[in-house]
């Protein structure tokens, strides 16, 4: 009797879900129709872009991974590589909520950046922690294309705790929802 009543609990959950009774915007169930003329297509969970200078340091591309969606709120993850000239290489990892309604966006996040600095005349190569804050504007079309510009300073030694630098930048990005 248990056995069975467990299973027909199990079947009313489904059965709310694929009908729509429960909230599904953390899920981020795609709809079944595309967005409304005008909108951000806010069901897309991926997302690409290009950057120029900004967290990347000079050239870059960053992929990003929709985590949440509620009506004002989207949550993603990021992870990216950049290089300035081929001098030194910079993997970046981070997390950005992008709070705003149809397709503008104030842009909040933080990045932690690892930075490979290359001697090309010896064997060592200089590592380093950087810490980067962004705060910018994102522009999403309805045909899910990005238009982002930020300022991202990087702070340096916050490690080690001594001589901490913070280093004023910024940045313009390019890309597509998919």
């Amino acid at each position: 009797m248990i056995r069975l009543l467990g299973i027909l609990a199990g079947l009313l959950i489904c059965c709310n879900i694929t009908f729509g009774q429960v909230d599904t915007n953390f899920v981020n169930v795609k709809p079944s129709k595309g967005p409304k003329s005008g909108e951000t297509p806010k069901y897309l969970k991926n997302s690409y872009y290009f950057e120029l200078l900004g967290s990347t340091y000079g050239l870059g591309v960053s992929y990003e991974l929709r985590l949440a969606n509620t009506p004002n709120v989207m949550l993603n993850a990021r992870i990216g590589i950049g290089s300035l000239i081929l001098i030194n290489a910079a993997p970046t990892f981070g997390l950005n909520a992008l709070i705003g309604k149809e397709k503008s966006f104030f842009e909040i996040g933080f990045n932690a950046i690892r930075s490979y600095d290359v001697a090309f005349f010896s064997d060592n190569w200089e590592t380093n922690w950087l810490a980067n804050p962004v705060l910018g504007y994102r522009l999403i079309t309805s045909k899910g294309v990005i238009f982002r510009i930020s300022l991202t300073p990087f702070i340096t030694n916050f490690l080690e705790g001594n001589n901490i630098n913070v280093i004023p930048y910024g940045g313009l990005s390019l890309g597509k929802m998919f």
